[in-house]
């Protein structure tokens, strides 16, 4: 039976990409993962984790994976030793000695190394979260400070087109005083007994119009003028916070 490699351990070819290798770490990470209730029943689920673990560490660095690849290469073309006719120098007993030693070596530097890589892979999954959760909390901090922002603009537009009524309004109202006035002196003029009254009653008239007119045209040429400076104003702001004018 050919020996297991890391690639079988992540039930990936020796081919895969790295993205691959890497989703194959995360599918077989929550499979074996301890904190599972399915795992519960499962005494090796921690053994099978830490291999997940340290196969991901190799294949998952480019360098590693490639010296890994060419001890597979080299192990995959070891030549056979032919079978000794005379007595081997490795007897029975000797084997047994050696494979005792070596197991006890080979179980200690695999739970040193297996250790090391749950300890590695444990770091590097921390260090994956916590840039998460900060990419995270600035998304949301960006977010709020825009629509804050955004409020502000609309309660800045708001108070802008109330007063913007407010002015109309008042305009509104100066018109209709100033047509009163005006009914009032024609009322007067047409209702004179004396023309000289009626005349002096029509020039006074035509002066009261001059006037209201002039007092109109101004105070509507300083509402445009206010106007154009509140709608320059919030083109600047709005040029400010989004690169472009929304409102002009």
């Amino acid at each position: 039976m050919a020996e297991s490699t890391l690639y079988d351990v992540l039930e990936v070819s020796s081919s895969a990409s790295n993205e691959t290798i890497t989703a194959a770490y995360e599918r077989m990470a929550e499979k074996f993962d301890t904190a599972n209730e399915n795992n519960a029943n499962k005494p090796h689920a921690r053994v099978q984790l830490d291999a997940v673990k340290l196969a991901f560490l190799t294949l998952g660095d480019a360098e590693k994976r490639a010296q890994y690849d060419r001890k597979l290469m080299m192990r995959s073309f070891t030549p056979i030793r032919p079978v000794e006719t005379l007595e081997p120098f490795w007897t029975v007993p000797k084997m047994i000695i050696v494979g005792v030693i070596v197991m006890g070596v080979s179980g200690f530097y695999f739970k040193h190394q297996k250790e090391r890589a749950r300890i590695e892979a444990d770091k590097v999954i921390a260090v994956a979260k916590a840039r998460e959760a900060e990419t995270k909390a600035r998304a949301e901090a960006e977010s709020e400070r825009m629509a804050l922002q955004r409020e502000r603009d609309r309660e800045r537009t708001e108070r802008m087109d109330a007063t913007q009524q407010r002015r109309e309004r008042d305009a509104d109202v100066r018109q209709y005083q100033r047509d009163n006035r005006i009914n009032d002196v024609t009322n007067r003029a047409y209702t004179a007994v004396d023309r000289d009254q009626a005349r002096r009653d029509d020039t006074a008239r035509r002066s009261e119009e001059m006037r209201i007119r002039r007092e109109e045209a101004q105070a509507a040429a300083a509402s445009r003028q206010q106007l154009a400076r509140d709608r320059a104003e919030l083109c600047r702001i709005e040029r400010d916070r989004y690169g472009r004018s929304l409102s002009c």
